[in-house]
């Protein structure tokens, strides 16, 4: 059952920003590698993007935004990793994108908690795991 302050306000949803260094190449990025739709740009040159993936039809929509860095971000290593769940054979998905030039840093796994993930290293540093149910 959800909090009385998160249903009340009715919190829902996650979009991640990432910050990456040119928001336009970050977005051709996602869309001619990873496959994802582009949903906007801001700016131009771009300072702000939005992809996406999916539609509802099966599970949630995935909404990512892209964003040049504030001024006390600019140098800093990104950190952390994103988790983007995969409804079947996320063996055949890595391949695909190993084929398209993505950077594999882990080959699909079987891990001891019930998934099987693969991570990918997009160009400006985030770490992208994508899992599905072993």
């Amino acid at each position: 059952m959800p909090s009385e302050l998160a249903a009340h306000h009715q919190l829902h949803g996650i979009q991640p920003v990432l910050t990456v260094a040119d928001v336009a190449a970050a977005a051709r990025y996602f869309v001619d590698v990873l496959g994802f739709d582009l949903d906007f740009l801001y700016g131009e040159p771009p300072v702000h993007g939005r992809i996406k993936s999916g539609d509802g039809t099966y599970g949630q929509p995935i909404y990512i935004h892209l964003s040049l860095p504030d001024d006390d971000e600019i140098g800093r290593q990104p950190t952390g990793e994103l988790r983007i769940h995969v409804g079947h054979d996320v063996d055949a998905l890595c391949q695909t994108y190993r084929d398209r030039g993505a950077n594999i840093v882990q080959d699909p796994t079987s891990q001891p908690w019930g998934l099987r993930e693969f991570v990918v290293l997009e160009p400006n540093g985030h770490y992208i795991r994508f899992c599905a149910e072993a």
